[in-house]
Formats: C-alpha cells, structure tokens, sequence
C-alpha cells in the first residue's frame, strides 16, 4: 500500500489530503444571506460544506448548491431549520387552501406541503400537496401524488420561508484542485508536501 502524503500550509484556514485535493474556506455572516436563504461566493470551485458559527460542519447534498460561470450559490435553507433558526415556514397558495412547508413527508422526487388553511366552500381539498421544486413559481403545479406526476393543481403564490439572522461568522467550505507530485501550488494555495 503506497503510504499518504500530507502537506503543511501556508494558511491555517487551509487543508489538504494526499497532495492532490483540498478545502478551502470563504466566511460570511448574516449580511450575506438573502430573503432566500441563500448566500452567493465569488468562485467557481465545488462547495461541498457550510461550517457554522459553532463549529459545526453541514454537508450540503446537491440540491443546495449550484453553479454560474462565475458564481457559486449556497440554499442555506435545510441547516437553518436544523438549527431553529425559521421562524416561519415557506407558504405557497392554490385555489382550495393554503399550504405550508412539510419536510417530515417529502419524497424521493417531491418537496411536501400540508394543508393549513382551506379555502371555504372548497370540496375534496387534498391534505398534502407535492412540488418538483422547493421554491415553485406561480402556475407551478402542485401535485396530489408524491411522485410529482399525475393530477395536480396550479400554485397561486409562493411565500419563502422567514429565518431569523445567523449569528456570528460561518464559513463555506470549497474544494481546490491542486498540482499532484512535488511541491507547489495552485490558485494562490502555497503547500510543501512532506513524508
């Protein structure tokens, strides 16, 4: 078995494994996040975590980030519930009653949301509705079944979700391509490898 190389770094906010990858952190606070929850960086390396203000490290699945050509964007959305911080679920709003934000039964395939106010005078009002996306935009459909396909009802409106502001500095935490054998760096990532 070849042995691991490590290396020492330049920068404490800086990690690397067996020479050839590595993590790099970019902070951001509160006055970064938007009313959707999401904070947007400046890069176009792979963000694969979200350290919070007490250390705690958030693996994001990939549903939670996506990428521009110039831009990385974070949906902080799943750690700000885990951590208490929404104070006020996502709604959105059909023709037979308003629905709040459900992740206790979501899908495979279909973000949930439960009946919380009908519409007087409606019939055969479902008690679940599904959506494709956790953010739907008006005149999405929103579906009877989990599996987001079949008989569905439009959406009216789409309210996100109100969290309270996150405290103190967090960091995203984003993977670095790096030269392999020898020593060097990359994107201004100073390493010695050592044995």
């Amino acid at each position: 078995m070849t042995p691991k190389k490590f290396v020492i770094l330049n920068n404490k906010d800086l990690a690397v494994i067996n020479g050839s990858t590595g993590l790099t952190r970019i902070g951001f606070d509160a006055s970064d996040v938007t009313a959707s929850q999401t904070v947007t960086f400046a890069t176009t390396n792979p963000c694969v975590a979200i350290m919070d203000n007490d250390g705690v490290q958030w693996d994001l699945n990939s549903k939670r980030v996506w990428y521009t050509d110039t831009n990385v964007t974070v949906d902080l959305t799943d750690i700000l519930y885990a951590k208490g911080l929404i104070t006020t679920p996502a709604r959105i709003t059909t023709n037979v009653g308003t629905y709040t934000r459900n992740r206790a039964t979501d899908t495979e395939s279909g973000y949930s949301w439960v009946l919380v106010e009908q519409v007087q005078g409606a019939t055969n009002v479902p008690p679940l509705l599904y959506t494709k996306a956790e953010c739907p935009a008006p005149n999405d459909p929103a579906y009877y079944a989990g599996t987001t396909t079949g008989a569905y009802i439009p959406i009216d409106t789409f309210t996100n979700a109100i969290a309270s502001a996150i405290p103190g500095d967090w960091d995203a935490i984003f993977t670095v391509s790096t030269e392999s054998g020898g020593d060097g760096g990359v994107s201004g990532i100073e390493y010695t490898v050592i044995a």
